[in-house]
């Protein structure tokens, strides 16, 4: 089966490998209906995605559907057992880079090794790793069916692991209230991704699964993990492309070569003259909103009225200034996760005996630590790839300390 793109021109004249590098996660629910809309949505994008990694894919007869730009590639069929992951290729990308697929004798797990004598975000960036996964419940009680080592291995390549893996745990979903069954089958997994430096990609608290059911809830169970030589090329997480029929949310991944400047300046609302303030606010015109607004109308209305006071706002408040207590290494994610602590501390103090709340406040606890050391590991190693001839002495300085004055 061929479905062609006709607004991406022929396989001739395809253009040049998207530059930076994108990459689309998506559970089709083994339906052709879903995978037929995931490709038509394509179009909405401003370039082809360079990999498409699917979860439960359509197979006929042991083979996947195909489609003209990309090549497909997916685990060997044995024993009647059907592929339960597959990458589709950009072929435009393709040609440009070496391709290995990797399996593991099993349907519901593969990788792809690429390399390019270019780089793929910087010069010395050869090699890039990709593990695509589908983990389903285990055999036993609180396990799923592909095992921690491997979707996360140690590795010397930079190293994307992403797929649907059936697993709900505070540090995607800060939010939720956990069963102890839950977080027993996710621990050993986020353990794992921690203790190699692996960083999960998703944004905190967005749902990727909806159920179609009035019972169950949704949940954040497509996730993506960078390990740290490939985390500081990670720019985007994102949905933008329209349901497909599927209970899952298509994902775009972006990722590219990073800019090394510190962070913009953020207000310091303590030092805010608040009396200046009161009174330009008082003489700021608005004007009135719609008598029955609608999405487009209201946004029209609030835009510029925003503005106005937004920039009185940064009139007579001073922006704060770098210092020695200030933490570069922090993040909105840091953020989410200490308050996610702190909701579920709370909530174990209220109820003692409650041995659910008390697991969710120690997987919160575990979480928010590790990622703190995770972030700062990750900083010190971007520092690093940034070292110039006049700082690496700050560097060295950093990891020593100063030496001792002479007596």
């Amino acid at each position: 089966m061929q479905h062609n793109l006709s607004s991406w021109g022929g396989e001739q004249a395809s253009p040049p490998p998207p530059k930076p590098f994108t990459l689309i996660q998506h559970n089709c629910l083994g339906s052709w209906d879903v995978f037929l809309s995931l490709i038509g949505s394509f179009t909405q994008l401003a370039h082809p995605p360079s990999i498409v990694a699917l979860q439960d894919p359509p197979v006929y007869r042991g083979k996947l559907p195909s489609f003209n730009l990309f090549t497909s590639f997916s685990p060997p069929t044995s024993g009647g057992c059907q592929p339960r992951v597959a990458f589709y290729v950009y072929s435009s990308f393709l040609s440009t880079i070496s391709l290995l697929p990797r399996f593991f004798g099993r349907g519901d797990v593969m990788a792809l090794d690429l390399f390019t004598p270019n780089g793929f975000f910087n010069p010395s960036t050869t090699g890039f790793t990709i593990i695509n996964s589908y983990s389903t419940k285990g055999r036993a009680n609180n396990t799923r069916s592909v095992p921690p080592d491997i979707i996360f291995p140690s590795s010397t390549l930079p190293t994307l692991t992403l797929g649907d893996l059936n697993i709900h745990h505070p540090t995607a979903d800060p939010v939720r209230t956990f069963k102890e069954d839950e977080i027993a089958t996710s621990t050993p997994y986020f353990d794992r991704a921690t203790d190699l430096g692996f960083s999960l990609l998703n944004t905190p608290g967005v749902f990727t699964r909806f159920s179609m059911s009035l019972v169950g809830r949704p949940g954040g169970l497509d996730l993506a993990f960078a390990c740290p030589l490939l985390s500081p090329y990670f720019s985007e997480w994102s949905d933008p492309l329209p349901s497909t029929g599927s209970d899952h949310i298509p994902i775009l991944l972006r990722f590219e070569a990073p800019l090394f400047r510190a962070p913009p300046p953020t207000p310091n609302w303590v030092l805010s003259d608040w009396a200046a303030i009161d009174t330009a606010l008082k003489e700021t015109i608005i004007s009135s909103p719609p008598p029955l607004p609608t999405t487009s109308s209201l946004d029209v209305w609030l835009s510029p009225n925003l503005g106005k006071v937004m920039s009185q706002l940064a009139l007579y408040t001073p922006m704060k200034k770098v210092t020695f207590r200030s933490k570069p290494c922090w993040s909105e994610l840091l953020s989410v996760l200490r308050k996610a602590y702190n909701s579920a501390l709370h909530s174990s103090k209220r109820d003692r005996f409650d041995a659910s709340l008390i697991a969710s406040a120690r997987a919160a606890r575990s979480a928010y630590f590790k990622a703190i050391k995770k972030a700062k590991r990750a900083h010190w190693s971007s520092f690093l790839a940034s070292a110039t001839p006049q700082t690496v002495w700050t560097a060295k300085r950093f990891a020593v300390g100063r030496p001792p004055p002479f007596p």
